[in-house]
């Protein structure tokens, strides 16, 4: 009993999870915790803050510890006049540090900052390019559950003429050729709700593709319905380009390009300067001599009275390294005028990108609004073709294409109507306004 009411649970968890339905929320939510691409870009992200710590710890000594042991045979000992056999060790610690390096320690950290910086505005740049397909197949997958209310709408009418052209038939009142005409229509419109369908779930499936989910059966999303008395955002061109100048992660990535550029160089520069370091050692030695005659002190002995402490400063400063210094800041100099020029690339992008989205949403409400306006007058034809058909005015094939005409129309709003609402979410989002469905 208790095996089948743990069945029992188990099928009603999987059914309930089966039934659960997406919001664009929570798709764009899932694809900035779950996309691999946006995981590696966060991974860069760790590298970029563990190369901060390294630059911030650059300042700190040095310290190491050294054990050596060595053999030698000599040939000569001015001691006893003959060749020797020797045995040494010596170990201890020693420590550097930098005292004066051209300002490079401090340079390092603040490129390394600059640099983390970049790393966190490149996923946000990948988020929000997902974000934007996100967007496209959602709306897609709402746009094909339309059309297919379209096609049932359209079925339930051939039905319905159907059974009246049957009724005329048994009575006599048309011809055989005219049923089979409504029995086609209904085909017809069956075989449309079944491609509408396909297209339902090819939507749903590439959504799930994009979110990178293991398994696209149970996915799915939720009911919205937007409605055709939809109005025009009104945005201001120059308003927009200064918002997406400041916040679009593209551009900001750019600029914090140019200011690692400009550290590097900076760097590189310190390399022409003097270096200045301190040294510290502590340490000891041991011999022995394997040939009888020569004097040897205990082993715990030498190492107590052979401590030695070295403390010292040392100072470098280049002279000639084939011209590697001068030429690696040159290098830094076109590295720094790449940069510029990729800023200036992006800004033009962008620029492209907002006048881009201004003119589409311009022009897909303009189509929108026509196609609302060929709806209207579909709609009058067809109520005046279904008067025209009860009254025995026109006859079943001119009331198909009448009807046919309306499903176009309605078909190609709705197309309009999911084509403006997508440019304006894209809009919306160089406008710095998050993309969501209201």
């Amino acid at each position: 009993m208790k095996k089948i009411f743990l069945s029992i649970v188990l099928l009603s968890s999987g059914f309930l999870f089966a039934q659960e339905k997406w919001s664009i929320e929570e798709c764009i939510s899932y694809a900035a915790k779950n996309n691999l691409t946006i995981q590696n870009n966060q991974l860069n992200e760790q590298l970029s803050a563990k190369n901060l710590e390294q630059a911030n710890n650059n300042w700190l000594p040095t310290v190491s510890g050294y054990l050596d042991n060595n053999f030698s045979i000599g040939s000569y000992n001015p001691l006893i006049e003959d060749g020797y056999y020797q045995f040494s060790n010596s170990f201890g610690v020693q420590s550097q540090v930098n005292l004066y390096s051209g300002g490079i320690v401090k340079l390092q950290k603040e490129k390394a900052s600059i640099d983390l910086d970049a790393a966190a505005i490149q996923t946000k740049t990948t988020l929000n390019d997902i974000s934007i397909q996100v967007a496209n197949y959602y709306l897609a997958v709402l746009l094909n559950r339309e059309l297919k209310t379209v096609a049932e709408g359209n079925l339930d009418i051939a039905k319905q003429l159907l059974d009246q052209a049957r009724k005329k038939f048994n009575a006599g009142t048309i011809a055989k050729a005219e049923l089979v005409q409504a029995e086609a229509e209904v085909a017809s419109n069956i075989k449309n709700i079944t491609d509408a369908q396909i297209e339902i779930d090819r939507s749903l499936f590439n959504l799930a593709m994009l979110l990178q989910l293991q398994d696209y059966r149970d996915f799915n999303v939720e009911e919205v319905s937007l409605p055709d008395q939809i109005g025009k955002e009104l945005y201001d061109l120059d308003e927009v380009l200064k918002i997406a100048y400041a916040s679009q992660p593209a551009v900001l990535l750019a600029e914090k390009n140019i200011e690692s550029a400009q550290k590097a160089t900076e760097i590189s520069k310190t390399y022409l300067k003097p270096r200045v370091t301190g040294n510290y050692s502590l340490g000891t030695n041991y011999m022995d001599y394997f040939n009888k005659g020569l004097n040897q002190d205990a082993w715990l002995r030498q190492w107590r009275e052979n401590i030695v402490n070295v403390i010292g400063v040392g100072v470098s400063f280049p002279i000639w390294n084939q011209y590697s210094n001068k030429i690696n800041i040159q290098k830094s100099l076109i590295n720094e005028d790449i940069a510029n020029n990729t800023y200036l690339r992006e800004k033009q992008q962008v620029l492209q990108n907002v006048q881009s989205a201004f003119f589409e949403v311009n022009s897909s409400y303009a189509s929108f609004e026509a196609a609302r306006e060929a709806v209207r007058y579909a709609e009058i034809s067809f109520d005046f073709a279904q008067k025209s058909y009860q009254a025995g005015k026109i006859n079943l094939y001119d009331f198909n294409r009448s009807r046919n005409d309306l499903m176009i129309a309605r078909s190609q709003m709705l197309q309009a109507k999911y084509n403006y609402i997508f440019k304006q979410k894209v809009l919306d989002f160089y406008a710095g306004v998050p993309i969501r469905l209201d």
